[in-house]
């Protein structure tokens, strides 16, 4: 139990939550005995989140009561708890993105393959563990997305080391937790 409580800690301290504009520690308090646990889409149970490295994870949601129960049934009614790896947001801003813009799209032609790629959100440079954010951008917060060249990445923002920028302009989600801190 006490290696459990050590794990969602870590977690939560490496991760975006959304979970209803409370703290994380808030959150996982009001979750019953018996949650509900997915890892990229996938039902999983706690022996295998207790696998899962930290570091790896880029954004957690918590459901309770009645939200838990009408999105997975009977099961949720101790809570659910989804937990997105790097790589799954990455691919799923990947896809949102390119849905968004013929540009994006020829420029980063494979999910994941954006490392020439600077970022910049609502006019921040994301440098580090922003993959989380970049993937709750949705129809209802999105604004605009716009390729920037390296001469206007490096006039603009001062980078030299990225092959080209990508600026999204969106509007905080409701209950991404701390949403104006990070957007």
């Amino acid at each position: 139990m006490r290696s459990s409580k050590f794990f969602f800690t870590t977690v939560f301290a490496f991760t975006t939550m959304v979970a209803f504009s409370q703290s994380p520690k808030r959150a996982l308090k009001k979750l019953g005995a018996e949650p509900v646990y997915f890892m990229d889409s996938i039902n999983v149970d706690k022996s295998e989140l207790m696998k899962c490295d930290p570091s790896s994870i880029a954004l957690v949601t918590v459901l309770k009561g009645k939200e838990a129960i009408d999105i997975i049934g009977e099961d949720g009614k101790d809570g659910v708890v989804y937990i997105e790896t790097i790589s799954f947001a990455k691919s799923r801003y990947w896809r949102y993105f390119r849905s968004k813009s013929a540009e994006y799209s020829a420029l980063v032609p494979v999910a994941g393959q954006d490392t020439t790629i600077q970022y910049i959100l609502n006019g921040k440079v994301l440098d580090k563990n922003f993959e989380g954010n970049l993937a709750v951008i949705d129809d209802k917060v999105f604004k605009e997305i716009k390729v920037l060249s390296k001469e206007e990445l490096q006039k603009q923002y001062s980078i030299q080391n990225k092959e080209a920028g990508v600026s999204i302009k969106s509007e905080a989600p409701k209950d991404l937790h701390n949403g104006k801190k990070k957007f």
